[in-house]
């Protein structure tokens, strides 16, 4: 019974491992970086700030309301939730290798 409880958790762990792979892949797809609103002359401007290295980079996405505004929104949501399930899948890794080493 040990076995295939084992069987099955080492299954898991590599369906866990591939789903992970995808999930990296998927984030490399979305531009780094946060988004700043930033107010100039009393207009809302979107920028995109990230670290490289120890020098902090603007990159000026465009105005608030724009379109290519909104599609840098979308993107990071999206960037966001991808980001927190592969977080999720590594807290089940976890898991998983603790269960399978009781188990081994």
């Amino acid at each position: 019974m040990d076995s295939v409880l084992k069987g099955v958790l080492i299954e898991e762990l590599e369906r866990n491992i591939q789903k992970q792979k995808v999930f990296s892949n998927e984030l490399n797809k979305y531009p780094k970086g946060s988004l700043v609103v930033v107010f100039i002359h009393g207009d809302k401007y979107l920028y995109r700030k990230y670290r490289d290295g120890k020098k902090i980079i603007s990159h000026y996405v465009g105005p608030i309301d724009s379109e290519v505004a909104k599609k840098a929104c979308e993107d990071r949501k999206k960037y966001l939730k991808i980001k927190n399930d592969l977080k999720e899948l590594k807290d089940e890794e976890k898991k998983l290798r603790k269960t399978i080493k009781i188990y081994g």
